[in-house]
């Protein structure tokens, strides 16, 4: 998921944030903007029962949330150790009303948003157990850019990418060991790397 704007970091003060340390709550007033500098976040929507869902991840150059609004939409914790360059909203309404850059930036958010909540209906709705876990690599590793691997983020856990991709922990790391042994993926520590890329966009496109 990319949420970066185009945007002056030193119009905000910059934060840090600890683990699980939440610094964003959905439905509660918008007053901040938050540049990610380094680390990675968790985005969650709250459930009536009190049990949450894990909707995506933010990493750095993200911008929570990516577009103006009243509200918060979704709440957001820190993975890790998390800094972020807080920015109050009006500087980023500003920022839209008086820059057409960052008017075609907020649309272009919006379109891959958009796209990419087409994308998880989709999964959640036809892809099997396998076919999830390569689509989420492939975006986790390519999410700088299409020409260069990213290791996965190795503060997400396994628990945090069954949440995302609807699948129980157990199935999430049989198919970790299942792709390693497929010289799909190598593991070090807690970083994933990709290894063959093609062959996970295989997986995905129903083709190997």
């Amino acid at each position: 998921m990319s949420l970066t704007q185009p945007h002056n970091p030193s119009a905000g003060a910059e934060r840090h944030y600890a683990d699980r340390q939440e610094f964003m709550t959905e439905s509660t007033p918008a007053s901040m903007h938050f540049h990610v500098v380094s680390g990675g976040a968790r985005l969650f929507k709250s459930l009536p029962d009190g049990r949450r869902q894990i909707i995506g991840f933010a990493h750095k150059g993200d911008v929570l949330p990516a577009y103006p609004c009243n509200h918060y939409g979704y709440s957001a914790e820190a993975m890790r150790t998390l800094r972020v360059v807080c920015m109050p909203a009006p500087y980023l309404r500003h920022l839209h009303e008086t820059s057409p850059d960052a008017c075609a930036a907020s649309l272009h958010t919006a379109r891959q948003l958009l796209i990419g909540l087409h994308n998880r209906l989709l999964m959640l709705g036809r892809q099997t157990a396998r076919e999830r876990l390569a689509a989420f690599l492939i975006g986790q590793g390519t999410r700088m850019g299409q020409n260069e691997l990213w290791p996965v983020d190795p503060a997400i856990s396994r628990t945090d990418i069954a949440d995302f991709l609807g699948l129980t922990t157990e199935t999430v790391s049989r198919l970790l060991s299942t792709f390693h042994r497929e010289k799909l993926i190598s593991r070090q520590r807690r970083a994933i790397h990709i290894l063959d890329l093609d062959r996970l966009r295989a997986i995905v496109a129903h083709s190997e």
